[in-house]
């Protein structure tokens, strides 16, 4: 399939997606009969028609529920069967319920669709972000990206200590004893901090598969490709908590007393939608930390074995 005729059929999904899509009306425009239609594009995006148009409505469903809409006016307004159906599928793609979504999720803009060059080149570049070796790069990317943070309190001369411990589950924790991100007990402050530091939005695997390199990449973008990650700020004789699923805050912020600690902590599980069954390594964690920490004196950067 071309790129011309894929564009259209991508466009037809969008102008159509308030609507059930009939896979016959998607053949007629790219002239192939349903069958090889749903072939081709499965080849040329990397997932099938149904599912292409599952995540569509879904992405879309994210901007109406922050334009303040109802959940189940939502579910109909994208021709899902039932609230329940809607609600299952949301949950099932986002990691966080739509009531969720809607509450905590600061901004989100549907994504576009990247349009294949040609066919070749789209199945080399899906292979090559996708191959085992890309995938844990990536996602030790995740974990060094808050190693930089750190690091960077350490040079400051606010950190000593910092200890990565990889967990079961292929979850790893990373703390430090610096400053702990400026959070106060203004509720409504600290929530800004957050949004602006942290807070993402959820990342499909169709998104991923278009990303480049994750080097430097925003500690939002991090969280939102986290299936799971929980963060303890310690400052001012506070303890400040929160959970993310996919960059969604689960809840208001946690406040609680804790005098003369000051630190972060985050415990972090990548997304096993998209990282699939990658593991961690100590000894790539343990080989950048050495590289990148040469500059500071009198750290203490250690990385403690998994725990089985």
């Amino acid at each position: 399939m071309n790129s011309e005729m894929l564009e259209k059929v991508l466009a037809y999904i969008d102008n159509h997606i308030c609507e059930k899509i009939n896979l016959c009306d998607l053949s007629e425009i790219a002239a192939y009969s349903p069958f090889y239609f749903s072939k081709l594009f499965s080849e040329t995006m990397g997932m099938p028609v149904t599912g292409y148009i599952r995540i569509r409505k879904l992405q879309y469903a994210i901007a109406s529920l922050l334009e303040g809409q109802k959940v189940l006016d939502v579910a109909l307004l994208y021709a899902f069967d039932s609230h329940e159906g809607f609600t299952r599928s949301f949950k099932q793609l986002f990691g966080s319920t739509p009531s969720t979504v809607k509450k905590y999720l600061a901004s989100y803009t549907v994504p576009e669709c990247v349009i294949p060059i040609t066919f070749d080149n789209r199945k080399r570049m899906s292979m090559e972000k996708l191959c085992s070796d890309n995938l844990q790069y990536d996602m030790h990317q995740l974990v060094f990206e808050f190693l930089k943070q750190s690091l960077e309190e350490a040079r400051a001369g606010y950190c000593t200590t910092i200890t990565v411990s990889l967990l079961p589950d292929n979850r790893v924790k990373i703390s430090d004893n610096g400053r702990g991100m400026p959070l106060s007990k203004d509720l409504q402050a600290s929530k800004i901090v957050l949004e602006k530091i942290l807070a993402g939005s959820p990342i499909t695997n169709l998104e991923y598969s278009q990303m480049g390199d994750l080097v430097q990449a925003s500690l939002q973008t991090v969280n939102s490709l986290c299936e799971a990650l929980h963060i303890s700020v310690y400052r001012d004789g506070n303890k400040f908590q929160q959970d993310y699923v996919r960059g969604v805050a689960q809840h208001d912020l946690q406040i609680s007393d804790l005098p003369h600690v000051t630190g972060t902590e985050i415990i972090l599980k990548p997304d096993t939608m998209i990282f699939g069954d990658a593991l961690f390594s100590q000894t790539i964690i343990c080989d950048w930390i050495e590289v990148n920490s040469k500059d500071i004196h009198d750290l203490n950067a250690d990385v403690l074995g998994c725990v089985r």
